[in-house]
């Protein structure tokens, strides 16, 4: 009797240690689950992480009402473009600005959800066939808040340069500058001269001018309520806004806001 109570008793104890052993190797085993979990992961298709330009690749393009939409390869990342209706060659080059993002946006015309869609102006780029003439009271598609494309006055199909970097205001600040003191420079007054690219009127009640001044490979983004052509010399003069989110799914790194223009 007492070598069976011995012999139940030993098996116990073996187990008890069997036990305690895995419980000592179970927090390791965790942390080797946490590391895996917390590895860096990439960016998804419909977000690329520090992408506002460059050249892709079509991959498909779809027509709907005034709009087309195009789905590109730019980096290695799968993105979708809308711009005015235009004929879009599959596998040719197409340029990319990823600026102006919307968001859980949804197309009307396709009755189609995209969790990130990129408007655009205009198509450029070698898979730019040719632009549809559509009726300017048109709305379908358009974004929250975005103008009729009749109010609308867009960059021409040749590329604004600069033979050489602009003589910067006097007191002012290079674009290059802005974006490198960013931070420091955040609700400050700034002037910049630069060279207009783009204009956008009547966006959200306002209008957006785009400008380079030769100090880097970006341009700015401006606010303001005056108006301006592509291609003119102006000194504007306004607020530095970081991250500024207007809804709608029009949210900006880094603008100047409430612009004064100075044509010269």
């Amino acid at each position: 009797m007492l070598n069976h109570h011995t012999k139940i008793l030993t098996i116990l104890f073996i187990s008890l240690n069997l036990l305690l052993g895995c419980q000592d190797e179970a927090p390791q085993a965790s942390v080797t689950k946490t590391s895996v979990t917390q590895s860096p992961v990439a960016p998804s298709a419909e977000s690329p992480a520090g992408i506002t330009s460059g050249t892709g690749t079509v991959i498909e393009s779809i027509d709907a009402s005034v709009y087309t939409y195009v789905q590109a390869e730019l980096n290695g990342e799968n993105i979708w473009l809308a711009g005015p209706k235009t004929t879009i060659t599959q596998g040719n080059s197409i340029d990319v600005d990823t600026r102006a993002p919307m968001r859980n946006f949804h197309s009307k015309a396709l009755n189609r959800d995209f969790p990130v869609v990129y408007f655009v102006d205009h198509f450029t780029g070698d898979a730019v066939q040719s632009v549809a003439v559509v009726p300017t009271t048109s709305s379908a598609d358009l974004p929250p808040g975005h103008a009729p494309i009749s109010n609308i006055s867009t960059m021409p199909s040749t590329e604004i340069s600069l033979n050489q970097p602009v003589e910067r205001a006097e007191g002012g600040h290079s674009i290059a500058e802005i974006i490198t003191n960013k931070n420091a420079l955040s609700g400050k007054l700034v002037k910049v001269r630069g060279k207009v690219t783009k204009f956008t009127g009547d966006v959200m009640k306002k209008n957006w001018i785009h400008m380079i001044d030769g100090s880097g490979d970006n341009d700015l983004t401006v606010i303001t309520d005056q108006v301006v052509t592509v291609d003119q010399m102006i000194v504007i003069e306004g607020t530095v806004l970081l991250d500024k989110d207007f809804g709608h799914g029009y949210v900006y790194e880094l603008l100047i806001d409430d612009a004064k223009v100075t044509i010269e």
